[in-house]
């Protein structure tokens, strides 16, 4: 096993922490999208709940935001660090240093991890300050309901990374909108069921989609099901496992046919 050197991990993360201060772009792609999000669908929630559905509106469609912010947020947390370095034309001099394919995931993981934690923190306190939910009603099954999600948003940022490698900027735009296509079939504000036969099928595929269910289980008052969230796991580390894989080959195609000069 490839020995990881710790203080390579160090300066990458603390060269991105002191960029996130003066950066705008990540503020606001860390705060300001989820806190529109989670004001505009807050507010729809409080116009339905006047039809008195039989089950909490308002949670329904702020919890799905919040935990769908969890995917976002693990998925560009991912991204964001290896396009920084591209834009900056930073790649072929961090690849030249001590610092391997592995010490640059372990450092965009750990940074993710920070960065996500602020964000679902101020979320989380918005939400309650707004309209009163509060994400700590679901348990113990908060813990794995997040980890799915994050490494579900792991799984999309490593492929979207080994694209990025290979093809260059031309693809770039993946970085906001390839996860969207997952959007309809992770079910976040709406039941499995509710989806079209063959879009349920793909629907089970996602990981997401088992942790959404379980979340309107617990609004609902109903029992969880942890078999889906083992499930749900199970995919996560198949799909993750491959994920990396690809990255690693896309990598390597990316040295033998220079593109970590200029990602064009």
């Amino acid at each position: 096993m490839e020995e990881i050197n710790w203080s390579g991990v160090k300066g990458i993360i603390v060269r991105h922490m002191f960029a996130w201060r003066r950066d705008l772009d990540r503020l606001v792609d860390a705060f300001w999208w989820a806190t529109v999000d989670l004001v505009f669908w807050g507010l729809t929630s409080r116009y339905v709940e006047q039809y008195n559905l039989g089950f909490d509106i308002v949670a329904v469609f702020i919890g799905g935001i919040i935990f769908w912010s969890v995917i976002i947020g693990s998925q560009r947390d991912i991204n964001m660090p290896l396009l920084d370095e591209a834009w900056n034309r930073n790649l072929i001099n961090l690849f030249t240093t001590p610092i391997s394919l592995v010490e640059m995931v372990i450092a965009t993981v750990l940074l993710g991890l920070l960065k996500l934690t602020m964000t679902m923190t101020f979320l989380s306190l918005l939400a309650f300050l707004l309209y009163k939910y509060n994400i700590l009603s679901n348990g113990f099954y908060i813990l794995p309901f997040f980890a799915n999600l994050i490494l579900m948003g792991w799984t999309v940022g490593f492929i979207i990374d080994g694209l990025i490698l290979r093809y260059g900027y031309k693809i770039q735009a993946f970085a906001w909108a390839l996860i969207f296509v997952i959007y309809p079939f992770a079910a976040v504000i709406y039941p499995v069921g509710v989806l079209p036969k063959w879009a349920q099928v793909i629907s089970r595929l996602v990981p997401a989609s088992y942790v959404f269910e379980n979340m309107r289980r617990i609004i609902s008052h109903e029992t969880v099901n942890f078999n889906e969230l083992v499930i749900s796991f199970l995919l996560n580390v198949l799909y993750l496992t491959l994920a990396i894989i690809f990255l690693k080959r896309m990598f390597r195609q990316a040295l033998k046919l220079g593109k970590l000069i200029k990602l064009n």
